[in-house]
């Protein structure tokens, strides 16, 4: 008897299980399949330009079908879908755009497909190789001024400190048929030198800028933009004005766990602010709380803000271990439109965080 009611009880679960897998196969009525999902595009040049290929599928269903999205892995890969509904028999197809400008060497991308049939998400893939394209004289240096060219009106230090003078080269090329010199002259701040080497560069080659940056000199801290104008034996644009950009940060030597704990530490109780949606030319105001969690007093060096309309407020620079204080901040959206994010950065003598970088944002109704 006991084997009889094994075999009813087994006999009722494979049952149920049929119908369950019945009842979900009528219900899930849309089916879709593509005629290939990869395509490789082979070897492609930099310079030719977008190239596509059209991924085709079929609502091999009973009812409807409709892709919701279709999302490509990387910027340089767009997918175009029909939006519309197919009808069962239907073919439909999505258009996979690449371009391989600025992109050498091997790609694999990948377009993710989400649709309200069976499969639910389907990944596409595409491959190839891009040949680099032969930079010329004008690729590498874009920038022109006269017969000189440069890679960019900017020669660019990034992020230095104010522990030493710091050297960079910058390379530069005469494109013309004479030889052009620089002179020794040269106009900036005194904490900037240069000197171009060889200072007389023949026809259709290059040279160097060899410039020095004392941060310490410049006495200031954040992102510093100072002007360098180098002078030639050109007839026209001898005048050679550049930008020598930097973000000087104070330089604090290695300190050990103990030196560390007693230093000064500045903690917001938030630093991010977001003043939700506004109506242009109102002034808000936010108030940020801080406290100098660590033993040795707190100074705050200086504040900067990305933007004129913003404006900071410290009742003091000094603060004692343990101390709190308030950040005042102003924000004028005169004149200002749409989604706005504007930094503070507050310059101090914590070891751990020299620049600390407080966030306000803002949407601006017309």
């Amino acid at each position: 008897m006991k084997n009889i009611h094994l075999l009813k009880n087994s006999i009722c679960i494979v049952f149920v299980f049929f119908i369950h897998s019945f009842s979900f196969a009528q219900e899930n009525e849309r089916k879709i399949t593509f005629l290939e999902e990869s395509y490789d595009f082979g070897t492609l040049q930099e310079q030719q330009g977008e190239v596509k290929h059209v991924f085709q599928f079929i609502n091999i269903g009973k009812d409807s079908i409709q892709l919701s999205s279709v999302r490509a892995s990387c910027g340089c890969t767009t997918p175009f879908w029909e939006k519309t509904a197919l009808m069962p028999g239907d073919t439909g197809k999505i258009v996979v755009a690449y371009n391989p400008l600025n992109r050498p060497g091997k790609f694999d991308k990948t377009v993710t497909v989400t649709s309200n049939a069976e499969p639910g998400l389907k990944i596409l893939k595409i491959s190839g190789f891009v040949t680099p394209k032969t930079l010329t004289v004008e690729d590498n240096f874009p920038t022109e001024i006269g017969d000189i060219r440069f890679k960019s009106k900017f020669l660019n230090f990034s992020t230095i400190t104010t522990k030493e003078p710091v050297t960079k080269t910058f390379v530069i090329y005469n494109q013309s048929e004479d030889t052009v010199t620089f002179f020794d002259r040269v106009v900036s701040g005194d904490f900037i030198s240069a000197k171009v080497i060889p200072s007389a560069i023949p026809p259709k080659e290059q040279a160097e800028i060899q410039v020095t940056y004392a941060p310490k000199m410049r006495d200031d801290l954040g992102f510093l933009n100072d002007q360098l104008t180098l002078f030639t034996d050109e007839l026209e644009n001898s005048n050679k004005s550049l930008s020598v950009i930097a973000t000087i940060l104070e330089y604090f030597p290695p300190m050990s766990e103990k030196e560390l704990a007693n230093a000064p530490h500045i903690l917001f109780e938030e630093e991010t602010y977001d003043f939700g949606h506004v109506n242009r030319g109102d002034l808000l105001k936010h108030t940020f709380l801080f406290k100098n969690t660590g033993k040795e007093p707190l100074n705050i060096r200086k504040t900067k803000t990305t933007c004129g309309c913003t404006v900071t407020d410290l009742k003091k620079m000094d603060y004692e271990g343990g101390a709190d204080g308030e950040l005042n901040v102003n924000f004028d959206t005169s004149g200002l439109s749409g989604s706005q994010v504007k930094r503070i950065t507050l310059f101090t003598n914590d070891p751990t965080a020299p620049a600390k970088d407080i966030i306000i944002k803002a949407y601006v109704r017309e």
